[in-house]
This record gives C-alpha cells, structure tokens and sequence, in this order.
C-alpha cells in the first residue's frame, strides 16, 4: 500500500487560503452553520451542529499538511483546547455511524499515524488512507474536484443523518 506523503508547506497552505474564496463553499458554510477559521496557515477549525440535538455543537481540527493531493485529517476536538485527548475528551466526538463516515475513539493504525488515535473514517479524511482501508474508485480522494469543503460535507451529512447517535462517552 503507498501511503501519502506530505505537501510542501507554502503549497499546502495556498490550498488552503483558496479554499476560503471559493464562493460556493463559502455559501454553503453559511447556510450550514458552519463557523470556519484558520488557527495556522495549515489548520482550520471548524464549529459544526448535528441535526436535532441540543447538545449537537462540535469543534473539528482539519490539519492539511496533506492537502490538496489528499484530503486533510478530521479530528473532533474539546473545544477548549483544540486537542483530542483520548479518555478525557470523548464526549467531545460526535458519533457517527454511517457506512460513509464512521467515528473511532482510538484506532490502532498501521504505520504509527501522527494524527491518531482518534479516526474519521472516511474516504475524505486522510486518516482513511493510513488505516488500511482502501477505498472503491468512486470514494477514491480525487485533487481538483474534492477539496476542504469535500471532507466537512461528508462529516455534516453524518451528523445530519440517523447515523448520528449522539455524543461518545
């Protein structure tokens, strides 16, 4: 299995900023209730809602050292801190059960992942591609047509979804 490889920093970080100017995007954050801000030129934080739960309000850490040729890592994140701590911060991971984005506490990824232990598993998260799993060309990561924007949609649909079951615990 190849495993990605990092994007140079200055590269990475103009996806990035391109991402924010993408005007259907930025429609779509909008309308969605997303709150999305840059806390480092290669990671965005982002509030998002589940649908029909009061305590349905979650932070996600997207690094991108990855992007624009792989998707970035998602990780839910205590929104006070903007780390995830296993154990301590469970409660902070919404959990999603749909078979396109699944969310693991801690996941035993094979190699070592810099990003775990926790996993968004999907297609459009890069923790996918280092958990071996591999996906079917139509859920392959595609640069150029999926972006930033890609990977919060498949998590938005899955806390919109019956496969939201709450909050971890």
């Amino acid at each position: 299995m190849n495993l990605p490889s990092p994007v140079n920093d200055v590269v990475a970080a103009a996806a990035v900023r391109h991402f924010f100017t993408v005007e259907d995007w930025v429609r779509r954050a909008s309308e969605y209730g997303w709150v999305l801000s840059m806390i480092d030129p290669l990671v965005v934080i982002v509030e998002m809602r589940a649908a029909n739960h009061d305590d349905g309000e979650y932070t996600i850490r997207l690094s991108c050292g990855y992007y624009p040729t792989h998707p970035p890592d998602a990780m839910f994140v205590n929104p006070a801190t903007l780390q995830y701590n296993y154990g301590e911060d469970n409660r902070h991971v919404a959990k999603l059960e749909a078979p396109y984005c699944h969310t693991h506490l801690s996941y035993n990824f094979q190699p070592p992942y810099e990003f775990g232990p926790q996993l968004v598993c999907s297609s459009m998260t890069l923790g996918y591609y280092f958990s071996n799993h591999t996906p079917t060309e139509d859920q392959v990561w595609r640069p150029g047509y999926h972006d930033i924007g890609s990977t919060l949609y498949a998590i938005h649909r899955a806390m919109r979804s019956l496969h939201y079951k709450g909050r971890h615990v």
